[in-house]
């Protein structure tokens, strides 16, 4: 039989037995901060931006707007040629017969056309034996033969002439020849002045010569674009200055 005093000591080796046990269990099933796995911060900014999106870079380069309307936009002109027949052309510096005549397109000369304007009426050309300068001839005349299709040229736009004069300061009416235009003299103004396309005119005496215009020779005016010919004498050695403000 056990004593007392052992059985007292026997329950003790058991309790210490016990907690040892359980203290081991403790220390296998609780984890330590150690032991635990924490994503770093390093990993989460290496997947949020990727290096390979910064290193692409495209190994050609596109064709830009610029170059394929180069390409696109430049037009062949067709054939179109205009020659001088039965007699010269005047080749002016825009599309019209008020504009300075520059040079002459002579009789069998021919010209490649590089336009024309808005109403097929003149042709835009190289002017003969003047490199790099152009100049434009009148399709409305009998001097003229076109061939090719004008329809197909580019509209060139030549802008608008300069006006010019011829004013009568005489006293009597004056003929201004090969038009048959007849300027009134200085005192009814401003009828007195009238407007003309540059050219060569003759002017004549009206009053004095009404019986034999074709024997009176009268003044020779070379007109050009922007003048202002005031005619101060005619049939007599009287000069009739124009009065003042006209």
């Amino acid at each position: 039989m056990i004593s007392r005093p052992s059985k007292i000591l026997y329950r003790l080796v058991l309790v210490v037995l016990a907690f040892s046990f359980l203290a081991c269990r403790f220390t296998v099933q609780t984890p330590t901060a150690t032991n635990t796995p924490i994503p770093s911060a390093t990993l989460q900014v290496v997947v949020a931006t990727p290096v390979i999106q910064s290193t692409l870079k495209p190994t050609y380069t596109a064709p830009t707007a610029t170059s394929e309307l180069a390409v696109t936009l430049t037009p062949t002109l067709p054939l179109v040629t205009i020659t001088a027949i039965n007699g010269n052309i005047y080749i002016r510096r825009g599309s019209g017969s008020d504009f300075n005549p520059i040079a002459t397109l002579f009789q069998g000369q021919t010209a490649t056309v590089l336009g024309r304007d808005i109403l097929d009426q003149w042709l835009y050309i190289p002017i003969p034996s003047q490199t790099g300068k152009f100049g434009w001839v009148s399709t409305l005349t009998i001097y003229s033969s076109v061939s090719g299709h004008t329809m197909n040229l580019p509209v060139v736009d030549s802008g608008l002439a300069v006006p010019a004069f011829i004013q009568n300061c005489s006293i009597h009416n004056m003929i201004v020849q090969p038009v048959g235009l007849i300027i009134p003299p200085g005192n009814q103004f401003p009828n007195n002045i009238v407007r003309f396309d540059p050219g060569l005119y003759t002017i004549q005496d009206y009053d004095t010569g009404k019986s034999n215009l074709n024997s009176n020779q009268g003044i020779a005016v070379d007109l050009r674009e922007g003048e202002l010919y005031k005619l101060t004498a005619m049939g007599t050695s009287a000069q009739h200055k124009c009065p003042d403000g006209q």
